[in-house]
């Protein structure tokens, strides 16, 4: 296409370029975190657990994950390959999803005090993360959502070299 938008031919490679910057959206990480959200909610009710899953957000586009470790150490081999993944995309934030286990109270760790939670994050290295804790309890073959709690101070040890820290000089 020339100046004009006359179309040339053997111009294809020009044509992605002169209309790209024009089509760009830039994605709302935090936005496309509570869709995801929902959408973990349905799951879980439907299916009873979840898969672990992540999305590599980018200015256009959007990569998604299913995170399958057995054991610790490969869960955190599994996060650290998300970050490098992250890294070379060049992206903006990691979105991460997953089933856990929350405590009502300070200092109680037993069984019986932990809650289980549908635990959402949103980390990025220009930003301060974000997480979400969705509490939620069985009830026969029903699943009972509580309030989520939000919070802006959850430290995210298995994205190691990835997430924003404020208290970093």
């Amino acid at each position: 296409m020339d100046r004009y938008g006359v179309y040339q031919p053997g111009g294809e490679e020009n044509l992605f370029r002169w209309y790209a910057p024009l089509m760009t959206v830039k994605i709302a990480p935090k936005s496309y975190a509570l869709k995801v959200l929902e959408v973990a909610k349905k799951d879980l009710c439907r299916d009873k657990h979840l898969i672990p899953v992540a999305f590599v957000v980018m200015d256009d586009e959007i990569l998604d994950f299913n995170l399958t470790f057995d054991d610790y150490e490969q869960k955190r081999s599994v996060y650290a390959e998300l970050v490098k993944v992250a890294k070379a995309k060049n992206a903006r934030a990691i979105i991460t999803i997953n089933d856990s286990k929350i405590t009502s109270a300070p200092g109680t760790e037993s069984e019986e005090s932990r809650q289980e939670c549908i635990y959402l994050t949103v980390s990025g290295p220009k930003f301060q993360t974000w997480s979400v804790s969705v509490p939620y309890r069985r009830a026969g073959p029903e699943i009972a959502f509580e309030k989520a709690i939000e919070s802006t101070t959850d430290v995210l040890n298995l994205l190691p070299g990835w997430t924003h820290d404020p208290t970093a000089s």
